[in-house]
């Protein structure tokens, strides 16, 4: 954001600020404090708040609040709050953790005959590697549907049903400007590495070869010219500008109410 504003003369890069809100002791919990740490350090170092222990509140449009109490003006929030189970989920009423339904080792609801649940929806156990529960990644989510679907099989066929199992491969981070934090098969990678690691699994992912070669294209080029900073405008761009100016002219005209009340409240007394 900040190497954009030599090619607007009206924008100071004083006028830049960007603040990331994090509830826990360090960023980036999933891969341990150390590369954390590392990430933190990073966004410092390109001028990047970071405020820790807290939590967004409320948002008007203009001004974010915290739990904390702490009050940031803001015009753009950029809000990640993670998975979200099904909203059919809620209305099931079974035992549920954090919202999503509790299984068994074999991915199936305790007490209820033929009732099963992976993915996002179900808080799986993990009895050897945590002990706590699998993490919601497409990793686990994707074999978790695999071994759901066999043991529905096996459970119609009369055969034994199979425990789920798995090891986590890793999980990586990009945190920009080619720099990423990495966790992989317990070793821990950061820095460049890490940044390149996460390019090469996320292209791998890409169904079909014309978009991987797509997107190889397009990361050289970034890589030879810099990055692209025009934007095109979408209709749901013009909708979101609308609803923010929709709410700042609310809030211009309900504390223009507050002083008018206010005024007339002075003369009668």
């Amino acid at each position: 954001m900040r190497e954009t504003v030599k090619f607007y003369p009206s924008l100071r890069e004083e006028t830049i600020r960007v603040v990331v809100v994090h509830p826990g002791k360090f960023l980036l919990p999933e891969l341990g404090e150390e590369l954390g740490r590392y990430a933190e350090r990073k966004l410092g170092e390109r001028k990047v708040e970071i405020i820790k222990g807290a939590r967004v509140a409320g948002y008007d449009g203009s001004v974010v609040k915290l739990t904390d109490g702490t009050s940031i003006p803001a015009t753009t929030l950029i809000w990640t709050a993670g998975v979200k189970p099904s909203a059919a989920i809620e209305s099931l009423d079974y035992k549920k953790e954090r919202g999503r339904l509790l299984v068994n080792e074999y991915l199936a609801v305790p007490g209820v005959r033929g009732l099963w649940a992976a993915g996002d929806c179900a808080a799986v156990p993990d009895g050897y590697e945590t002990r706590d529960f699998f993490p919601t990644t497409a990793q686990h989510g994707l074999r978790e549907g695999i071994r759901a679907a066999k043991n529905i099989e096996a459970a119609i066929v009369g055969r034994p049903l199979k425990p789920f199992v798995f090891t986590t491969l890793g999980q990586l981070a990009t945190i920009g400007r080619r720099t990423g934090v990495a966790m992989v098969f317990g070793f821990k990678f950061s820095g460049f590495i890490a940044w390149a690691m996460w390019r090469s699994i996320y292209l791998a992912k890409l169904p079909g070869l014309d978009k991987k070669l797509r997107v190889m294209m397009d990361w050289t080029l970034d890589l030879l010219f810099g990055r692209e900073i025009v934007q095109m405008i979408t209709l749901r761009d013009i909708q979101a500008l609308s609803d923010r100016l929709a709410r700042i002219r609310a809030q211009t005209k309900r504390g223009s109410k507050e002083q008018t009340s206010l005024a007339t409240n002075i003369r009668s007394s």
